[in-house]
């Protein structure tokens, strides 16, 4: 998604008709991810949204629900098959750019040139190579890496049972142990809707054992059998929550990461989507300007060390997440928590939502993380 998005933007910049190459495995013409994203503006694909909603279901734990009306926000559903059509539709009316099948194998130099090795052979740059394939820093079978895992059914029910007025953003009820674990739903018509269950832990399980969290959820909170519904899609990921180990990158290299590999994903909450445009959006611009000091990625310090506080808490598992969830979402807007989530938030609203969160987890793992030189395990 990261490097048809820089594609996109450069198409429609003064650097359109600039040559570029992109290489990738597989052509990105099917629907095989879900995007979702909140914003109060009008963004670059809201007109290829399947479904938005301005207000959002918060149930906790302890079984109680929260309606969260999130206006001027809206929440955005956007089927990964219709963004290729729409960016593909756009790539293909520049003849400057080019697409190649190939797998990549390794970036290499070749002096004042960038090269990408693949089984199609070499290929080099002399300006830049941007690299969104390249493993990011997380240990999938480590324990204390923390992950999103999810697995994701789009269900079609026989009979119109949905409401499609709010979404669950969070549903709680499903966790029973300190780990954060919770339930997605997407409602998109009377009888079609996603389900998801999410994980944020460093356990990864197999596939059949969300299976089985999704038929018992479907059973106990809507009464369907396995006979009352048809499963049209299934979607399963797993999302690195660490930020970024590297130091910062500036537009002066040639070689640079992005999406995933450039630590667009934001740690906390795995969101990548509307992240990923804006930064792209900058970076375009920034290219244009021919500013190369520009940083790719912005950094704000104290909210990458609340994010790694928060991972801590989810490392040491002194509270069940869902609390630590619970207790954001009730004693705060939802429109700030939005923004906070957003990187948008002042840091006075940023010490008030401190003062809301259980303060005995949360200060452990900030005094872990101080003697730790804030790096998480």
């Amino acid at each position: 998604m990261a490097g048809l998005s820089l594609a996109y933007y450069l198409s429609k910049s003064s650097l359109g008709d600039v040559p570029i190459l992109i290489i990738d495995q597989f052509p990105k013409n099917k629907n095989d991810k879900t995007w979702c994203y909140w914003s109060d503006h009008v963004e670059e694909f809201d007109k290829i949204a399947e479904k938005s909603w301005d207000s959002l279901w918060f149930h906790s734990q302890r079984n109680q629900s929260k309606l969260l009306n999130i206006n001027p926000f809206q929440y955005r559903k956007i089927n990964s098959g219709d963004w290729y059509s729409e960016v593909n539709k756009t790539l293909a009316t520049k003849p400057n750019i080019q697409f190649i099948e190939a797998k990549i194998h390794s970036f290499f130099y070749r002096g004042v040139d960038v090269g990408v090795s693949t089984d199609q052979g070499d290929f080099y740059a002399s300006q830049k190579v941007f690299d969104s394939i390249s493993p990011y820093e997380c240990d999938f079978e480590n324990p204390k890496h923390i992950k999103q895992h999810f697995l994701g059914w789009t269900i079609e029910s026989h009979f119109p049972v949905f409401k499609q007025e709010s979404a669950d953003l969070f549903d709680f009820r499903v966790a029973f142990d300190v780990e954060c674990e919770f339930m997605y739903v997407l409602p998109t018509s009377p009888k079609k809707a996603l389900f998801e269950y999410t994980f944020f832990s460093g356990k990864i399980r197999d596939k059949n054992y969300y299976r089985d969290k999704l038929k018992a959820y479907l059973l106990a909170y809507y009464g369907f059998g396995e006979d009352d519904y048809d499963l049209l899609e299934e979607e399963y990921g797993v999302i690195p929550m660490r930020p970024l180990a590297e130091n910062a990158q500036n537009l002066h290299a040639k070689l640079i990461k992005i999406g995933t590999s450039g630590g667009f994903v934001k740690s906390t909450t795995g969101y990548s989507f509307l992240r990923t445009q804006r930064t792209l959006k900058e970076l375009v611009v920034n290219l244009e300007t021919k500013n190369h000091k520009a940083f790719v990625l912005k950094e704000f310090r104290f909210k990458k060390w609340l994010d790694n506080v928060f991972l801590q808490v989810l490392i040491d598992q002194k509270i069940a997440g869902s609390k630590v969830f619970e207790a954001l979402f009730f004693k705060n807007s939802p429109q700030k928590m939005l923004r906070f989530l957003d990187e948008k938030t002042s840091l006075r609203e940023d010490l008030s939502l401190m003062l809301t969160v259980p303060t005995y987890p949360f200060l452990s793992a900030a005094i872990k993380l101080f003697f730790n030189k804030n790096k998480l395990p």
